[in-house]
């Protein structure tokens, strides 16, 4: 369910070599993997379209590509929108896809479910998004990148309710988005549904005791959080930005705290052991282009 390839897809076809590059950090890689191809370099991808100079003179950037690079990335991942109608200033969405736009019935079903913003969407839309999933008889969906808890209506749940094992993802960026996430798990465990997962940025704008509060909030709610360290959307380096008032380490230890919830139970970082090599360094689920 979450296998993603979390690195640079790459591929041949002929002569030429294709790049998706999802994370702007993998740019380097990428420009290095142009370098020594004997022959055309094709590169897309979020990264690419953040940083199109990047990579410009060693390869053609955001051309039109001849397969579907989501299915290197993850085969069982497909979007049915694209784009957000919000503009979080920590998002890359706004700045690579703009204001959202229905794909209609001209989408790949699979149970991985990318859209930046699917309860923005018409209820014809979603409407439409459920009754394809449904006949698919998945064994499972995954609302990946996060339903807006502030949009969700019963319309929206009934819908939820008619899929096979769904797995309904919120984020919690913000404390001011606490009862809006609150009332959103509650009227969905109203009506059966009951796994739920909650992304919880990190680092951007708010303090450790703010980051431990709504974390901890999670659990509250008997959801799993998934903390995500924010990354800067032209950083070349991974984890090299710290917020003031954090640390480099601080926020290492928060990521291998909280994300290992599901495996370690509710450990606070106050009784929180840095020692305990025990627990990974994991990563919150992105999807790529």
């Amino acid at each position: 369910m979450t296998a993603w390839l979390k690195d640079i897809a790459k591929w041949e076809i002929g002569r030429t070599l294709y790049l998706s590059v999802p994370f702007t950090w993998l740019l380097p890689k990428a420009r290095q993997l142009a370098l020594l191809h004997k022959g055309p370099v094709q590169a897309g991808g979020p990264a690419v379209q953040l940083m199109p100079d990047y990579l410009a003179d060693v390869a053609a950037v955001n051309r039109p590509c001849p397969v579907e690079p989501l299915l290197f990335h993850n085969p069982l991942a497909t979007f049915t929108s694209r784009g957000c109608p919000n503009s979080c200033p920590f998002c890359a969405v706004p700045r690579i896809e703009g204001d959202l736009v229905e794909l209609g019935r001209d989408w790949r079903p699979a149970p991985i479910i990318c859209d930046n913003n699917l309860l923005a969407a018409s209820r014809r839309h979603f409407g439409q998004v459920i009754g394809k999933l449904k006949d698919c008889d998945f064994p499972f969906v995954d609302f990946n990148q996060g339903l807006e808890a502030r949009l969700l209506t019963p319309f929206h749940i009934y819908g939820l309710t008619m899929l096979k094992n769904p797995m309904i993802r919120f984020a919690f960026d913000h404390v001011n988005d606490e009862a809006a996430v609150a009332d959103a798990i509650s009227l969905c465990r109203k009506q059966g549904l009951k796994d739920f997962g909650v992304y919880v940025l990190i680092g951007f704008n708010d303090t450790p005791e703010d980051a431990q509060y709504r974390l901890e909030k999670v659990w509250e709610w008997g959801a799993l959080p998934n903390p995500m360290r924010y990354q800067p959307l032209d950083s070349l380096e991974k984890n090299q930005y710290v917020q003031a008032g954090w640390t480099d380490t601080l926020l290492k230890d928060y990521m291998r705290c909280y994300s290992n919830s599901k495996r370690f139970g509710q450990l606070s970082i106050i009784n929180y052991n840095p020692g305990r090599h025990d627990l990974p360094l994991l990563e919150g689920l992105v999807a790529a282009e």
